[in-house]
């Protein structure tokens, strides 16, 4: 018989969900688990082929569907979150370069972000922009092999402590302001890169502002096709709803990968 749920056969599902059992129960770090321990996790949930489930094995992922990943989670989900720290760069960052990245992006980067080797973060928000995505400022221009990018982020959830993340910016200014904006990887720890905690009133600091200043990047960063940044950032609120939404019902739903 098949489970109506997953889309596999019960004993399927049964076995993959014990598998799931047992490697929470020998690695679930347990309450409030430090940085190092998420990492921990996650590098041991990628050696066991948990990790980043729908995607390809060729980019570090577990090769599997979204049934399995669905099982995952369930089971996950039932533990103290041991991967809180990596939402955005697992919830929105992971799916966003596995749908729209070149091969050549998910070849070099996908690994690592999966098995939580690096952290990512996505910069949308400016200051004078609020939520209107659309009205930003920050911009980039194409310098021979380089693009150059010039302006400043807000709100930036984790950036001081990620390696990379996602970042909207103006390529064309004389279109109208929901065109000519593209998406790119950006390099946190690259020079032109400067980050700087906001101090909240109960003494955390997990935002940030980011400026940049003629901070380059390879042409290749680019994500999906030049000047169609806007149709990028809607689906990537679509996956941070889907991330956020989940994580504070207790467990993290898994949007619908597309490879």
């Amino acid at each position: 018989m098949t489970d109506t749920d997953t889309g596999l056969t019960e004993a399927e599902a049964a076995e993959f969900r014990q598998k799931c059992v047992d490697f929470m129960e020998q690695f679930a770090p347990g309450q409030n688990p430090t940085l190092d321990d998420q990492k921990a996790f996650l590098a041991a949930a990628a050696e066991a082929g948990l990790a980043g489930l729908p995607v390809p094995s060729e980019y570090g992922g577990g090769g599997k569907g979204l049934a399995h990943e669905k099982i995952w989670r369930e089971v996950k989900g039932n533990y103290p979150m041991p991967d809180s720290e990596f939402i955005i760069s697992h919830g929105m960052c992971m799916p966003m370069l596995a749908e729209y990245g070149t091969h050549e992006q998910k070849a070099r980067f996908l690994a690592d972000n999966i098995s939580g080797k690096t952290m990512w973060c996505q910069m949308f928000s400016e200051p004078g922009a609020g939520s209107d995505v659309a009205s930003l400022q920050t911009k980039a221009e194409l310098d021979g092999d380089e693009w150059v990018i010039n302006g400043q982020k807000v709100w930036t959830t984790l950036a001081h402590k990620s390696d990379y993340g996602l970042v909207v910016a103006r390529t064309d200014p004389d279109q109208v302001k929901h065109a000519g904006i593209s998406m790119f990887i950006l390099d946190m720890r690259g020079q032109g890169v400067e980050i700087r905690p906001i101090h909240q009133i109960d003494g955390g600091s997990h935002f940030n502002e980011v400026f940049f200043t003629d901070a380059r990047i390879p042409k290749d960063w680019l994500v999906g096709d030049l000047n169609n940044g806007w149709n990028l950032a809607t689906a990537m609120l679509m996956y941070e709803r889907v991330a956020i939404g989940g994580a504070g019902a207790g467990k993290i739903n898994q949007p619908n990968f597309k490879m």
